[in-house]
C-alpha cells in the first residue's frame, strides 16, 4: 500500500524538483509534472518497471492507476494549472477550489470511492475523510498534510492489504 500511496504523490515530489530546479512554479505553472501527457507517460513508466520488469502485475496497474487517478482530482480541483502536453497552450481544471464546499465534495467522494473500491474498515474511512477535510481547509503546510494523509492511509489500510496480497486471493493469484 505505502508504494501505491507514494505513486499517488509521483505528480507531487515532480512538481516540487521541478520547481526547485526553475522549470515550474508554485503559482500554478506545472506543465511537466501535471500535464495529461506526463501524467500518461509516468504511468506507463510506472506499470512496465513495476508490472513487467520487476513481475508485480498488480502492484504496476495500481501505481500506474495513482498516477492518472492523482491527475483526475487535480484536473477537478485545481485551475487551470495541467495542460495537455508540457507544451501544450491549452490548459485544464475545473478550478474547485474556488468554491470550497464543492472542493470538499469533491475531495470527500474521491475519497469515499477508494474506500469502497478498496472495501476497507471503518478506521480507514475516519482517516480518509478527516484527512480530505484537514487538508482542504488548508490550515496545514502542503507539505504537512500530504505526508499525514500517507501515514493515516497506509497504517489504516494495512491489514486489508496484506489479505488482498495473500497467495490464496483469486485476485492475487490473477495478477501474479
Amino acid at each position: 500500500m505505502g508504494w501505491i500511496l507514494l505513486a499517488a504523490e509521483l505528480p507531487g515530489i515532480l512538481w516540487v524538483l521541478l520547481t526547485a530546479a526553475g522549470l515550474e512554479d508554485a503559482a500554478g505553472h506545472m506543465p511537466y509534472s501535471h500535464s495529461l501527457a506526463s501524467a500518461l507517460a509516468l504511468a506507463l513508466g510506472l506499470w512496465l518497471v513495476v508490472g513487467k520488469l520487476l513481475r508485480r502485475r498488480a502492484l504496476g496497474a495500481a501505481a500506474a492507476l495513482a498516477v492518472v487517478l492523482h491527475l483526475v482530482l487535480d484536473l477537478a480541483l485545481h485551475a487551470h494549472e495541467a495542460g495537455l502536453t508540457p507544451w501544450s497552450e491549452v490548459t485544464l481544471g475545473l478550478r474547485l477550489y474556488d468554491t470550497p464546499p464543492l472542493a470538499i465534495a469533491a475531495a470527500t467522494a474521491y475519497g469515499l470511492l477508494c474506500w469502497v473500491v478498496f472495501r476497507g474498515g471503518t478506521a480507514l474511512l475516519a482517516a480518509i475523510l478527516l484527512v480530505t477535510i484537514g487538508q482542504l481547509t488548508f490550515a496545514a503546510p502542503p507539505g504537512l498534510h500530504i505526508a499525514v494523509a500517507m501515514l493515516a492511509v497506509w497504517y489504516f489500510s494495512r491489514a486489508r492489504a496484506a489479505e488482498l496480497e495473500h497467495p490464496d486471493r483469486r485476485l492475487a493469484r490473477a495478477f501474479a
